[in-house]
């Protein structure tokens, strides 16, 4: 609560602007159209296209609210806050503590199976980690896509968790999956596309390590393994032409706004430069490390020009002085070991690094950053955590 309620007073009288003031009209143009259109239940569950007819048919047609009509994603929000308003007599505020509450509880449900697969040790630890990082109680406690998102994931995890790994194959957990997973894709396509992947991995994986020996099991896997990835190279080969291109234009946009800002007033840039280099399958690879290493621990404190950059430069550096104390007390080769041969620590570390990665090649400001990394830093910590955890248990076992 207290995370949604500063986040309001910060975009409303600091920033002066924000999406969340967006959804927020966006929900207002909902509801005049539920009551304008004579069938409420029918036209809350129109699409994207049809929803735009009826508003464009309207006398206070705004460009801006086309463009947020016509995205399902948006769409999405602006009905979620529509309903909200109902219960929160239309406040902005009220909403935002509605999706600050999901927000909190989706990390909850996160936060009770990192624990159980923790075997309840380092309990407060976990919490201060996962339940009350900076970063998530104030960017992930507003009325914003990221809030959603984070609440989904946790409901996700959680349901799956039950149902794969505790064998517990109740409807209610079955239907808050599939719910959960399909939500979190219509709002963010690419967090739900990567947590399957690291699912998928880590099932295979975990198959390959328990078929020791057996060479006919072993040689199934590895051809679904090729099988599966000629398949999705060719189902994503337009996706991922499509972010190669938009990655192209957004670094174009983003030269441009950095030359005439930095013209204007220096202290004002909140975002980073960033380095031509080759948009091919090579080039690309060769730049994981980097943007991984970008999106996990930027922004660095000298790059900070606005204070409240500065609470987010210190949860990085953090974060990276957790990673070099971990890495150092076990030693590269064992940290290696741990990831792999546990399926939990390396489910977290494919998601970490396939995510983060994305987040890197597509963002180029550091506010957006901060609010796009927020489904990393829960499984960022517990992977942490696990190492050193399955490191301090193989040192008192010799």
């Amino acid at each position: 609560m207290a995370g949604s309620f500063l986040y309001a007073m910060v975009i409303q009288y600091y920033y002066g602007y924000g999406d969340s003031f967006g959804f927020y009209q966006g929900a207002q143009v909902i509801k005049k159209l539920l009551v304008s259109n004579g069938n409420p239940v029918k036209t809350f569950f129109l699409s994207t296209d049809d929803i735009s007819k009826i508003y464009k048919s309207t006398q206070e047609e705004d460009s801006y609210m086309v463009a947020g009509l016509s995205n399902s994603a948006s769409l999405l929000v602006y009905k979620i806050t529509a309903l909200l308003s109902y219960l929160s007599f239309n406040s902005y505020l009220a909403i935002t503590l509605f999706f600050g509450l999901f927000s909190f509880a989706g990390v909850w449900k996160l936060f009770c199976v990192f624990r159980e697969l923790l075997q309840m040790q380092f309990q407060k630890q976990l919490a201060y980690a996962v339940l009350f990082l900076p970063s998530i109680c104030f960017w992930g406690s507003g009325l914003m896509k990221d809030s959603l998102c984070l609440g989904l994931l946790g409901f996700t995890i959680s349901a799956g968790y039950k149902l794969f790994v505790n064998k517990k194959y109740k409807v209610k957990y079955f239907v808050v999956l599939v719910l959960s997973l399909y939500l979190m894709y219509i709002i963010k396509s690419y967090i739900a596309s990567t947590l399957l992947l690291a699912a998928i991995l880590t099932y295979l994986i975990g198959i390959i390590l328990k078929s020791k020996g057996n060479i006919i099991k072993l040689s199934i896997v590895l051809f679904i393994l090729v099988v599966s990835g000629i398949f999705l190279s060719f189902s994503i080969s337009s996706s991922v032409t499509s972010l190669i291109e938009e990655s192209k234009t957004q670094i174009e946009n983003f030269k441009n706004s950095y030359e005439s800002s930095s013209n204007a007033d220096e202290t004002s840039m909140a975002g980073f430069k960033e380095a031509d280099f080759d948009f091919t399958f090579i080039g690309i690879v060769s730049r994981i490390p980097l943007k991984v290493a970008s999106a996990l621990y930027r922004p660095f404190i000298w790059e900070t020009r606005k204070p409240i950059m500065m609470f987010s430069a210190l949860e990085s550096l953090l974060m990276l002085l957790a990673a070099l104390y971990v890495l150092i007390k076990c030693r590269p080769g064992r940290f290696l070991y741990y990831i792999f041969a546990n399926p939990e620590i390396f489910f977290a570390f494919v998601f970490v690094v396939l995510l983060a990665a994305v987040v890197g090649f597509t963002t180029f400001n550091f506010g957006t950053m901060v609010r796009y990394r927020l489904p990393i830093l829960p499984f960022y910590t517990f992977l942490l955590l696990a190492i050193y955890i399955k490191h301090k248990e193989s040192v008192l076992n010799k």
